[in-house]
């Protein structure tokens, strides 16, 4: 049997998505498992995954019109008897996806709005959704359709090897961290879209954390959040966090988050990264929905504004196409430094080497 799964929304639905096809390849070791992914960033921790037999195929299609055709494309090629789209798609581009690909079966998840706007009326099957579980769990429960019961348990898991490790290390040095230094890892960005920005906790906040840690702190930048550390820095009044601008492949980064003692910022692609390397991220949410998106396992972990409207972004369920109701300024402002400060204290203090409590 062959199965062809397209990766199209980010690093951490990516992320979300390995446990699913970490049980299906385990549970069907005869098929022919293909994953396509939009960009190199969601294709690599599927690579991961060629080493241990849990994937036979990772390609990537590239963004655009171009990229699309090419993905569907390579999807023909491969002449799926499965087409498995992961959670959420409540979009029109994911039902001609499915109908392009020319598979058998097409499977992906049914939702109460979108008839028409999401052409749900395009021949596939539907597996309803669940409000109220998370995407993790979304996404395996599609693998009862083939027959397969699930362990819900199972948590994402990005698998490090030497080299990433090394390149960590040379970056780390890099900023004058040594080796055996502890440190916490601080991510004040996230993409450049309206929900991204709606999710970005103010910088002048982030520069009062910074100043009332008890640790170092690495500032982490990607190619998404360019300048956001340097406004950082700008309010910073007393201790300077070192800036680790991350230009390289994803392992470097899932690397270095192993290496930190503690993740704190957005809900991002880099929350998801540290807790699948096993380091607790303390993510602040604002308009998506923890109990959906939080880091898997990390739940306890959220921070948000204690808002009647919040979480507000309407996708997948009251909407099919994203929006939300957050308007400026951002609800995300109203989180205090003292309720994150409170969160990386005591999950510090478990973590301690004189505590036997793991999260991993």
């Amino acid at each position: 049997m062959n199965v062809v799964i397209p990766i199209v929304a980010g690093v951490g639905n990516a992320l979300m998505a390995l446990p699913m096809t970490r049980q299906l390849k385990r549970r069907m070791p005869e098929a022919h498992v293909t994953v396509i992914a939009r960009l190199n960033a969601m294709a690599e921790p599927f690579r991961r995954l060629l080493d241990i037999n849990e994937v036979d195929e990772v390609l990537v299609n590239g963004v655009g019109a171009r990229g699309q055709l090419r993905g569907i494309a390579q999807t023909r090629a491969r002449k799926p008897d499965v087409y498995l789209i992961p959670f959420p798609s409540n979009r029109w581009q994911y039902s001609l996806l499915a109908m392009a690909s020319g598979a058998k079966r097409r499977l992906l998840h049914g939702y109460p709005v979108g008839y028409w706007r999401a052409l749900h009326f395009l021949p596939s099957q539907r597996i309803a959704a669940e409000r109220g579980i998370h995407d993790v769990v979304q996404n395996l429960r599609l693998l009862r359709a083939l027959g397969i019961e699930p362990d819900e348990t199972e948590a994402p898991r990005f698998f490090l090897n030497d080299t990433d490790r090394l390149h960590a290390t040379t970056l780390l040095r890099e900023i004058d961290l040594d080796d055996d230094q502890p440190f916490i890892a601080v991510h004040a960005g996230s993409a450049k879209t309206v929900l991204a920005q709606a999710k970005r906790w103010p910088p002048a906040k982030y520069a009062e954390l910074i100043g009332q840690l008890d640790r170092p702190v690495v500032l982490l930048e990607g190619p998404d959040e360019t300048g956001v550390a340097d406004e950082i820095l700008r309010s910073v009044k007393s201790v300077r966090p070192r800036i680790l601008r991350l230009r390289g492949p994803l392992g470097d980064a899932a690397a270095v988050l192993e290496r930190a003692s503690l993740y704190v910022g957005s809900d991002s692609g880099l929350a998801h990264l540290a807790a699948s390397v096993g380091t607790p991220p303390v993510t602040l949410f604002a308009p998506a929905d923890p109990d959906r998106v939080a880091p898997f396992g990390y739940r306890y972990l959220v921070i948000q504004p204690s808002k009647a409207c919040a979480p507000c972004f309407e996708y997948p369920w009251e909407t099919p196409y994203p929006k939300m109701r957050c308007r400026e300024p951002m609800c995300v402002t109203e989180v205090t430094v003292q309720q994150v400060l409170g969160k990386v204290e005591k999950e510090l203090k478990i973590k301690s080497p004189d505590s036997s409590s793991s999260n991993f």
